[in-house]
């Protein structure tokens, strides 16, 4: 594990930065479709591309997490690449087979209804191509060249915020146009991503083998079965809630309160962007020890890394939350000062999404899919039953919230499922399952006031009121300062000891003087 860490901390940079640029591509796009389409035609775009990309989801189950497990363990195994090819190319055909059954208005206008139908193809398409750009993306990193990777997507993001601007600038952004603009950014980053892949084959001077004989076939196909048939209910059960979820909101409340919710989920999405750089590094690190079998190594993992996440996951979601007015105004503008509440409830999403997907990568990397199907199952029952509950009319036993609702039976239902995730996990690995519990509450006591306090400070001078830019960065400059200073006094709020601080600092120290030299 020693040797081991300087490579995943220089992975974890290269990934952050590369989150951090794919920044702007969100940022840009909620200043800017949001205006561009207005709330309604930009709550069909959402719901539309949202509906098959739970679709893809579905279709997947789970097997591009057994790629991605099995290539970490055997990365010379090129043929697993020709295997999963296969698959993909299923996963898209059966996608788009979809799309064009939609076009039937009574399908359609059952399942998309007060849309366009015509949407349906090109949103099926973005969602192929989005599930094959993280395809992709994950077999580098499971090859171990997350470096080259990211600097790729670190290229093409910044692109794609230039394209998307430039149309918007010479009003040329409408529907079409923003789904052409997609497929480019998108085939874009897949070539990209290929581009590493070939490479990194080429210089380990090993070919890549897309014609299996049968026996190859069988056994990959054996593999995968294994691995993924448990996860076929959770994977129908996931997609049948999500997708009801929506619907619900669309049927009981139309497309602009789904353009409302479109809004804080986008802005939860960008708030997680610099936790999801380190999931995906740390649940290989995972399989690699559960192959070993050393399930010390994957406490010690989950125990160090959990609680760091979950902090700098609050950090962002603690500032949207106060600052969720200003946030709504600036990247969405008058028209969506309704959604206010909703971005507010969406910016504690992040938080748990990163505690969820480690705990599940645990029950990946040990192949223990039987415990995610049953999870899916449970959460089935409950996640529809409070999406009901806060969706429907008062006269069908519901509160009618809209968007407000969608958005607080998604974080409470997560916080209730990764919680479960985690004890669950707690009881085969040793992890402190009630540390982490405890954790999750006071580390908000910390972050909650302090940028609650700088909004309340800058919005007590004469910067231009709750919308106003210049006040929005003062605010997050002071409490970017604030927090940093929090943890500098107080190490256990990042789950670190005042030892594992000072050897931290002594290691930068180090890497400084290093470079110096």
């Amino acid at each position: 594990m020693r040797n081991a860490t300087p490579t995943l901390a220089r992975r974890y940079a290269f990934k952050l930065l590369a989150n951090m640029a794919s920044v702007p591509v969100y940022l840009v796009m909620e200043a800017i479709l949001p205006r561009a389409l207005g709330p309604a035609m930009y709550g069909n775009y959402s719901f539309a591309t949202g509906l098959f990309q739970q679709l893809s989801g579905f279709l997947d189950m789970g097997t591009s997490t057994c790629f991605y497990n099995a290539l970490s363990r055997r990365q010379g195994e090129t043929g697993l690449i020709g295997f999963y090819m296969r698959i993909s190319l299923a996963v898209a055909a059966l996608t788009l087979l979809v799309s064009l059954l939609m076009l039937i208005p009574d399908a359609g206008g059952l399942l998309m209804p007060d849309v366009p139908l015509w949407l349906a193809p090109p949103a099926a398409l973005w969602a192929f191509l989005t599930w094959w750009g993280r395809v992709l993306r994950s077999m580098n990193d499971a090859a171990g060249v997350t470096v080259a990777s990211e600097m790729a997507r670190t290229a093409t993001s910044l692109f794609s915020a230039g394209l998307l601007a430039l149309l918007f600038l010479n009003h040329c952004l409408n529907i079409l146009t923003l789904f052409l603009q997609q497929y480019l950014m998108l085939a874009v980053t897949a070539w990209a991503y290929w581009r590493v892949t070939k490479r990194h084959w080429r210089a380990q001077e090993r070919a890549l083998h897309f014609r299996l004989d049968g026996m190859q076939r069988r056994a990959y196909a054996r593999e995968f079965f294994n691995y993924s048939h448990p996860l076929f209910v959770q994977a129908l059960l996931s997609f049948l809630l999500l997708a009801a979820e929506r619907w619900l909101l669309q049927w009981f409340d139309g497309s602009v309160e789904q353009g409302f919710f479109a809004l804080s989920q986008k802005v939860g999405m960008a708030c997680f962007l610099f936790v999801s750089a380190m999931t995906p590094l740390v649940m290989r690190e995972l399989s690699i020890a559960w192959g070993k079998g050393d399930r010390a190594a994957m406490g010690r993992l989950l125990n160090r890394f959990a609680p760091l996440l979950y902090v700098l996951a609050a950090y962002f979601s603690c500032f949207t939350l106060a600052e969720g007015p200003a946030m709504t105004l600036i990247f969405g503008g008058d028209q969506f000062a309704a959604a206010i509440v909703p971005v507010q409830i969406m910016a504690l999403y992040p938080l748990h999404q990163a505690y969820g997907q480690l705990a599940g990568s645990v029950f990946h990397a040990a192949g223990h899919t039987r415990i995610l199907r049953n999870m899916a199952a449970l959460e089935c029952c409950y996640g529809f039953a409070a999406a009901w509950f806060f969706l429907a009319p008062p006269e069908l036993m519901g509160l009618d919230l809209g968007a407000a609702g969608l958005a607080l039976k998604t974080v409470l239902v997560q916080c209730l499922t990764v919680n479960l995730y985690f004890f669950l996990a707690s009881r085969f690995i040793p992890l402190s399952f009630w540390r982490n519990l405890a954790h999750q509450v006071w580390s908000l006591m910390f972050l909650l006031p302090p940028a609650f306090a700088c909004r309340e400070i800058t919005m007590s001078l004469d910067m231009g009121g709750t919308g106003s830019l210049l006040r929005f960065c003062v605010s997050g400059a002071l409490y970017t300062a604030l927090v940093f200073g929090i943890c500098a006094l107080f190490p256990p709020l990042l789950g670190l000891s005042r030892r594992d601080a000072r050897e931290l600092l002594a290691r930068l120290k180090k890497t400084v003087h290093g470079s110096e030299r």
